[in-house]
């Protein structure tokens, strides 16, 4: 081992690779490009090995309201929480395998947070709905038991 640390070099197997993005309220057009950024994960951590683990976690911002550090104004949302379902379902529309000979995600996750880039006082993860529950495949309890799971099947049971 080197000094300092781990040693600076290409991996030499990947056994699990996790994708996280991040939606914001305002951005309503973005969740589609982020369901095919998933997709196009699992696809090319699969090319590279079919039995290595493809996770995608997408972090979903419910904040009523965003002050854009972008475009420099504050944008208002009515229904932040109807924008989060909508989030939500390219979530659960993401291609799930079952399975190595499946095509799809190993493993999903939905976090949803709320913060305007105004007042960090008031930034928090949510945990009621519209935010994955307990038992739904999105909590994030499931997706760790989910990566576990093949990871188990896939690497310790060979």
């Amino acid at each position: 081992m080197p000094v300092g640390g781990i040693a600076n070099a290409p991996p030499s197997t990947i056994q699990i690779a996790v994708e996280l993005k991040g939606v914001m309220t305002e951005h309503h057009k973005a969740v589609k490009n982020r369901k095919r950024d998933f997709e196009a994960h699992h696809q090319h951590v699969h090319n590279y090995s079919n039995l290595s683990i493809a996770g995608v976690v997408m972090i979903i911002n419910a904040a009523p309201r965003f002050q854009s550090p972008l475009v420099g104004h504050l944008t208002e949302h009515r229904k932040p929480s109807e924008l989060v379902r909508h989030r939500m379902n390219e979530m659960r529309a993401v291609t799930t395998r079952r399975g190595l000979d499946g095509y799809g995600v190993d493993a999903a996750c939905a976090i949803v947070v709320s913060h305007d880039n105004v007042d960090s006082t008031l930034t928090r993860h949510f945990t009621e709905p519209p935010a994955p529950q307990i038992g739904d495949p999105l909590h994030y309890d499931a997706f760790i038991q989910r990566v576990c799971a093949e990871y188990t099947h896939r690497f310790l049971r060979r």
